[in-house]
């Protein structure tokens, strides 16, 4: 009697799975570090332009000027905004990961419990039919003497 072949097969498409998984949550994570660096920077641009900006008031330089500063601030606040969104939905993607994540590490523990199940049946059943064996071959001994 062997082990059925599928199992190991199973088992082993449930681990590429999984790390699959695991691949992709950690790229999730990369995403969302990345995006928290961009929206960093562009927080440092948007305190060193309002710095500008005030110092140029200050200056009293032409009114042209000033309002192409307001202008890129007001750009810099929607990059933010949009930095902010797209960190949102970097977050709930990456909630979705884990979840999937989850899920394979549960079919891969399914599958490897069967595959394990079914040596163990393959070792109790030889051991069985060993015992037999060996029974059959003691009785027939003590009969011959």
């Amino acid at each position: 009697m062997k082990p059925l072949a599928t199992w190991p097969i199973l088992a082993k498409k449930a681990k590429e799975k999984c790390d699959q998984a695991m691949a992709a949550l950690v790229k999730g994570r990369e995403k969302i570090k990345s995006l928290e660096q961009s929206r960093g920077r562009m927080e440092v641009l948007y305190a060193d332009y309002l710095a500008r900006s005030i110092e140029t008031e200050k200056k009293s330089l032409n009114m042209q000027e000033t309002v192409n500063f307001r202008g890129f601030l007001q750009q810099i606040q929607t990059l933010i905004k949009r930095v902010d969104i797209d960190l949102q939905h970097a977050k709930f993607e990456l909630d979705i990961l884990k979840g999937n994540l989850l899920a394979a590490e549960k079919k891969r523990i399914q599958m490897e419990t069967l595959q394990e199940q079914d040596e163990r049946r393959i070792r109790d059943a030889t051991a069985k039919r060993e015992q037999r064996e060996m029974d059959a071959a003691g009785v027939m001994l003590f009969n011959m003497k």
